[in-house]
């Protein structure tokens, strides 16, 4: 039996890169846990944040997962690498934990993630606008890292916190618009100039795309003579992924020459988490509207 991928964020916003992996792999089965009962990460401390990560990989190593994705960029950046070398050698030495922070770093920097201290790149100049959650900022991950990787390149950051919350009750287009709108203005503002490239560097805002590309048009306009690149994580964190696979054959059996499946769980109320997460339907791959079961997982006691 091919085992599944297992999925983890926080909330809801893991789907978007889900249903991009769903897409490159359509045959594999996958598993997606949301910790709906205890989101949102982005304003909670370090520690908190690593043990409510470990728990949710646990649970998805225990349901027969052999990889398990980290789709939410507060637990890649301040878990991520803590779960891989000190708790994985000996929970799971055979199992992995793979991050949407990486795929990021080495498409902006052009630069893999191990073996770049060799051939640092030297000649990206520019400035990267990264848009995310207050935690993933304050904790500098894509800062340091995409400086190591690239150290003429400029990285500066806009804390986002209204943006999920606001998706997430559905708040129209008029209001979100508003706020990207705010978000990437205060961007400018505070750091005295423009990014030549933006990245969304949160799960949500892929739903966000289109106010991210108006907000940049209106405040920066054109560089180059070309709009501002949006750097988005789903399709890259899904060619990565694809690519990871082909060199660790290995660690996933091959799956059957059929569609796969997804099976969904949640901490939280299954019929709030079915509600609130209809606005991630239309990025399914097989462009399915229907309703999406949800199973009740308390993972507290892992």
């Amino acid at each position: 039996m091919s085992s599944p991928i297992g999925v983890f964020d926080s909330g809801s916003g893991g789907l978007t890169v889900l249903h991009a992996l769903e897409a490159a792999l359509p045959t594999h089965d996958f598993l997606y846990f949301g910790d709906h009962q205890r989101a949102p990460y982005g304003d909670k401390a370090g520690p908190d944040v690593y043990e409510m990560t470990r728990q949710a990989v646990q649970f998805l190593f225990d349901q027969g997962c052999n990889l398990v994705i980290l789709a939410c960029n507060t637990a890649s950046a301040i878990a991520l690498r803590k779960l891989q070398q000190e708790w994985l050698p000996s929970y799971a030495p055979n199992k992995r934990i793979l991050g949407v922070l990486v795929p990021m770093v080495e498409t902006i920097t052009d630069r893999p993630w191990i073996r770049w201290e060799q051939h640092p790149q030297q000649y990206l100049q520019g400035t990267v606008g990264i848009f995310a959650t207050e935690a993933t900022v304050k904790s500098k991950t894509y800062l340091v890292e995409i400086g190591k990787r690239a150290p003429q390149l400029d990285v500066i950051q806009q804390a986002c916190p209204e943006l999920v919350p606001a998706l997430e009750a559905k708040k129209g287009s008029s209001t979100t618009d508003l706020l990207v709108e705010g978000y990437v203005s205060q961007l400018v503002k505070e750091n005295n100039k423009v990014p030549n490239w933006i990245m969304l560097g949160c799960t949500h805002y892929p739903l966000l795309r289109n106010a991210f590309e108006k907000a940049a048009s209106k405040v920066i306009g054109n560089i180059m003579g070309q709009g501002v690149p949006i750097l988005c994580q789903p399709s890259i964190c899904a060619d990565s992924l694809k690519d990871y696979l082909t060199r660790h054959p290995g660690l996933i059996v091959p799956p059957p020459e059929q569609r796969g499946t997804t099976r969904y769980f949640t901490s939280g109320c299954t019929e709030h988490v079915e509600k609130t997460t209809a606005i991630f339907n239309s990025l399914h791959p097989d462009g399915s509207t229907g309703k999406t079961t949800w199973i009740k997982q308390d993972i507290s006691g892992y």
